[in-house]
């Protein structure tokens, strides 16, 4: 045999072998631990109408089981972890959707689209730090995105550190004026930071638009306390615990200035 030949022949036949066991036919001689990480195409079609299917039928647990067996195939594709972690989410079960958001971050090219559920997840995981690093992450993705700036402000405000907070906050509201979270949060850290005619300014012109949000209220209720005017304080912080008489924060500063039930 033509030595050259038996060179190029015999990669070319072991390549046909591979082809002919890993993908014509991937059952054959495979046990049932690899048989998950190798799927026909005609195997994977299946698995996504079976998921798509159970999925618009609201069978969201029974979707997560043909979507497992894709990502065990594919651990890197982006499109199963976001779904899985979706459907995880909504199935109750945050730790696993944490944990799926933070593979498709590393895996996306768009890992935005975990924001900000990722980190508000950890939140209700009882995990400040982890949602916190997460914000941060998210912020550093897109630093010019509302919501992760929102976000970030807030947790930053958390954490004490209130000139960033008031930067992030300014900075959001420049972008986006009509946010309202942004002014809320703009306005509670001009409060904060002893800019209160601002802030009152700035609460007002929010409560024009939107009467009712609870945090515009309370907000309110600082500056005016602020202010002396505790009957002003009084009013609007009794407007927010009639809507939400559960909010600890709202109750605190109802009774510091002689509105408590």
């Amino acid at each position: 045999m033509d030595v050259p030949f038996f060179r190029f022949a015999y990669p070319v036949m072991i390549l046909w072998i591979f082809w002919k066991m890993f993908v014509v036919n991937p059952w054959v001689e495979l046990t049932e631990a690899e048989a998950k990480k190798y799927l026909s195409v005609e195997t994977i079609q299946e698995l996504i109408h079976e998921a798509r299917v159970h999925t618009e039928n609201g069978r969201l647990k029974e979707a997560l089981v043909p979507l497992r067996r894709l990502h065990l195939a594919n651990p890197d594709n982006a499109i199963y972890l976001r779904q899985i972690a979706k459907l995880e989410e909504d199935t109750g079960n945050p730790a696993e959707a944490v944990r799926m958001w933070k593979l498709f971050m590393q895996h996306s090219p768009t890992p935005i689209e975990a924001c900000p559920q990722v980190g508000m997840l950890q939140e209700k995981l009882g995990d400040r730090k982890g949602a916190f690093e997460s914000y941060e992450q998210c912020w550093t993705i897109e630093p010019d995105n509302s919501d992760s700036i929102l976000f970030y402000a807030h947790a930053k405000e958390l954490t004490g550190d209130t000139q960033k907070a008031l930067e992030l906050y300014e900075k959001g509201v420049k972008r986006v004026p009509d946010y309202t979270d942004l002014q809320v949060g703009l306005a509670r850290m001009q409060a904060k930071t002893g800019q209160t005619r601002a802030a009152q300014a700035r609460i007002e012109e929010v409560l024009q638009k939107r009467p009712h949000n609870v945090d515009a209220l309370l907000v309110a209720g600082m500056v005016y306390k602020d202010l002396g005017d505790f009957a002003t304080a009084r009013k609007h912080l009794q407007d927010a615990h009639e809507r939400s008489p559960d909010y600890a924060d709202v109750t605190r500063l109802l009774a510091s200035v002689g509105g408590g039930r």
